[in-house]
């Protein structure tokens, strides 16, 4: 490998952030008990979209915990603008609004559609 090319390869992988991770979407199913009587499923969370929308530190860590189980998720929450509700996002001009509940939720059959 050349001196060039190495040296670049060094210097992207030092500006880096050290817990840069490639993240997917996130499935949301902790409470799929209450979300089923709602008549909704699991959430997916589109994590890699955000990513390209946001730095990290604009929700981690004072939005959400930087840790698998560690946001206790749920409708309360986001609808008196926390998590997702948080001022700066859905409880906001800049994304869709929370009541638009199949854009996040898995919509479940009902009798009828069976």
């Amino acid at each position: 490998m050349t001196k060039v090319l190495h040296s670049a390869l060094l210097l992207i992988a030092l500006s880096a952030p050290a817990f840069a991770i490639d993240t997917v979407d996130i499935i949301l199913d902790s409470k799929v008990e209450s979300m089923k009587a709602a008549g909704l499923g699991a959430v997916t969370y589109p994590h890699k979209l955000h990513e390209q929308l946001y730095e990290c530190d604009d929700c981690h860590p004072k939005i959400f915990i930087d840790k698998k189980g560690g946001n206790d998720m749920n409708m309360q929450k986001n609808m008196t603008e926390q998590q997702c509700g948080y001022a700066g996002c859905h409880n906001s001009a800049y994304a869709f609004p929370l009541y638009l509940c199949d854009y996040c939720h898995e919509v479940l059959p009902t009798a009828k559609d069976k």
